[in-house]
């Protein structure tokens, strides 16, 4: 039964998260959003043996749409606050183009933002490791209790994530 109301919650995070941008940043997140979808399908797809999911409405063997639009909500909010953090310590009104330290603050922001949600999703028992297939060695992040390899790998994809939700926000919207 737990699961099931967290699945109807993820579920509604991506209209909530759509309208508190709308409303308290003014920013229309839509091509975000999008674009993380598609990064998450890519992912999910390509990940799939590494995994067990315990959600009920799946789009590809054990892979539920849940968690595939989650990555939607999930690098809408890595870009934002990579973004803000950038023009924070930079001192700058936007991202200038083509700055090259724009990916210091995505890593930033993604260890900041989707290895928390990762351990989320594995403490409330969304979806399990197969550390058999894995093969994580490294020890446990304090804290977190969440494998060194999982912080390394979200900080390894969000060098190439969230610049492609960057290029393609505008034309997804």
């Amino acid at each position: 039964m737990k699961l099931v109301i967290i699945e109807a919650l993820l579920y509604l995070q991506i209209p909530a998260v759509w309208y508190l941008f709308r409303r308290f940043a003014g920013r229309n997140v839509t091509g975000e959003m999008t674009a993380g979808v598609m990064i998450g399908v890519f992912n999910e797809f390509a990940t799939a043996p590494l995994w067990d999911y315990h959600l009920r409405l799946n789009i590809y063997k054990h892979t539920p749409l849940a968690v595939v639009l989650g990555w939607g909500v999930m690098f809408t909010l890595v870009t934002f606050i990579s973004e803000k953090l950038y023009c924070f310590f930079l001192g700058k009104a936007v991202i200038e183009a083509k700055d090259k330290r724009i990916f210091i603050f995505d890593v930033i922001s993604g260890a900041l933002v989707a290895f928390p949600l990762e351990t989320l999703g594995v403490k409330l028992g969304v979806w399990s490791y197969r550390y058999e297939i894995l093969q994580w060695d490294w020890g446990m992040v304090p804290f977190f209790k969440m494998p060194y390899e999982a912080l390394v790998g979200y900080s390894l994809f969000m060098l190439i994530g969230p610049t492609f939700v960057r290029y393609w926000e505008k034309a997804l919207e």
